[in-house]
């Protein structure tokens, strides 16, 4: 571009150049026709002057010529040539300058010409270099969406680590709750067991002391387990405000509404088994009716059979157990009337299957299975506030007092 301003410049220069010739040109061409007006008018005052002369004779009148303009102009011309006064210099100089304004005028010419084809060179260079530069935007586009896309595939390995770290907590918690339900399942059958052997071995009052001591001291470890998951409630939720990635926060959120509905289910397993114990208190109470009678025996004939056992109830969707559903079994004896001392609830047997160790056995089974997680809407966690504004905030010691 430089170089065309700069042959633009030049053209510029040599066209004022050229019209400064032309007019010098004009100027001299017209001082020319001055000049050969003049000597016209000369010559013809000559001849009027010489045709004046009477003094002169015929023959000398005769020898002056009055020829044509085409003559006169062509002695006019011989006389420019052999002419030595300063308008002849003058007229010469013109001419000369004129022949030399007209090479210039050719050369300035020529040169226009080579400036216009360079400027052609120069524009087909341009247009060139502009091609040049669509095809590297092109390609700079091109990579631009390929680094995107690399961008995109390194965020999916991000989601896909943090998924399987959600995966790998999800199963480390489902074998701690296995751990768990294994334990109770334990305890329960040793506190069984136990009951049993008292109510062979001891007084009704005494058994119902100790099975009060071993309620009291069950609902101690029931409230220190408890403590310890709400405080790893709380430690789990203070990660997971810490936590800056919101797909970890996500999956978090839809476990915690999972285990709160299997909580529910366990909840509602549990209210089955309230049900299944106030059968076993009827049974309890047929079973005291035999005993005093095998002990006192009236003369009145023996009583009736005891009903048979309740179905087994269906299956649950629950497959993980939580320590709080003992304590929603706890929650719900309220209702059942305290006219049958405890130590006859435990101490019964049912006739037939055993209903509740064959649910915790299908408990156990479906944990082992695995969970199938599924999404859960904003209703779910609407009916969980619900169901822990309705909870009670008294402890279970409280509520075992209140029972007993």
């Amino acid at each position: 571009l430089e170089e065309y301003d700069g042959l633009q410049r030049k053209h510029e220069t040599a066209a004022k150049e050229c019209k400064r010739l032309e007019k010098e040109r004009d100027e001299a061409m017209k001082k020319l026709d001055e000049f050969q007006q003049l000597n016209r008018e000369n010559r013809s005052l000559k001849r009027k002057s010489m045709m004046l002369l009477s003094h002169l004779s015929p023959e000398t009148i005769t020898e002056i010529n009055l020829d044509d303009e085409e003559e006169e102009s062509e002695d006019l011309h011989a006389a420019v040539k052999i002419c030595t006064s300063p308008e002849c210099h003058t007229t010469i100089s013109l001419q000369n300058k004129l022949d030399l304004a007209l090479k210039e005028k050719s050369q300035a010419i020529t040169d226009y010409e080579a400036v216009r084809e360079q400027l052609r060179q120069t524009r087909e260079e341009l247009l060139k270099e502009k091609h040049d530069n669509t095809v590297l935007i092109a390609e700079t586009v091109q990579q631009k969406k390929l680094l995107g896309r690399y961008n995109r595939s390194q965020f999916a390995v991000e989601e896909y680590e943090a998924l399987q770290d959600t995966l790998n907590l999800e199963r480390d918690l489902r074998t701690e709750a296995e751990n768990f339900a294994r334990t109770m399942v334990v305890q329960q059958k040793k506190l069984k067991r136990q009951s049993q052997i008292l109510v062979q071995s001891s007084a009704p009052s005494e058994a119902l002391q100790d099975a009060l001591s071993q309620v009291a001291t069950l609902t101690e470890d029931l409230e220190t387990q408890r403590l310890e998951h709400q405080n790893q409630i709380k430690l789990m939720e203070d990660r997971l405000s810490s936590c800056e990635a919101q797909r970890e926060i996500a999956a978090l959120k839809r476990k915690l509404e999972l285990l709160e509905e299997e909580r529910k289910e366990c909840s509602n397993k549990c209210s089955k088994a309230e049900v299944e114990v106030k059968d076993l208190r009827f049974t309890v109470e047929e079973l005291q009716k035999k005993l005093q009678a095998a002990t006192n025996p009236p003369p009145a004939p023996a009583p009736p059979p005891p009903p048979p056992p309740p179905p087994p109830p269906p299956p649950a969707q629950a497959t993980s157990s939580n320590p709080l559903s003992l304590l929603s079994l706890i929650r719900k004896r309220r209702d059942i009337s305290a006219d049958i001392p405890l130590v006859n609830q435990e101490s019964a047997e049912t006739p037939g299957v055993d209903v509740r160790q064959q649910a915790v056995e299908e408990m156990m089974q479906r944990i082992k299975k695995g969970v199938q997680l599924r999404p859960v809407g904003q209703s779910r966690q609407r009916t969980r506030r619900q169901v822990m504004e309705r909870l009670p905030s008294n402890s279970a010691i409280q509520e075992l007092k209140g029972i007993m």
